[in-house]
């Protein structure tokens, strides 16, 4: 296998034919994964995950919950010290890892 000079991200390959969940959906949980990297959890805005993939912020809006309601992630909502919202911490299950 020839060396990758690019990042790469992880992905099961039961998720690339997972019918239970959308195309739209699909992308915005490997853009997660792309930003989480080694770990388990990210935080990008809303606003970032639409712009970075050019998905509508409408169909981020519906597609986060929907991930959530399905079991691939949990979201946290977290707060700045001054009481604010700030961008939500989302968790991914062992569904995305294939252990739940």
């Amino acid at each position: 296998m020839p060396k990758l000079k690019e990042s790469y991200t992880n992905i099961l390959n039961k998720l690339i034919t997972d019918k239970n969940i959308s195309e739209a959906e699909f992308r915005i949980l490997c853009y997660l994964l792309m930003r989480a990297g080694n770990q388990d959890i990210c935080y990008p805005s809303l606003n970032t995950i639409s712009k970075d993939i050019d998905i509508s912020l409408s169909t981020v809006k519906r597609a986060i919950p929907e991930l959530v309601d399905k079991g691939y992630l949990k979201k946290i909502n977290r707060k700045r010290k001054n009481g604010s919202s700030t961008s939500n911490l989302y968790k991914f299950t062992g569904k995305v890892y294939g252990t739940g």
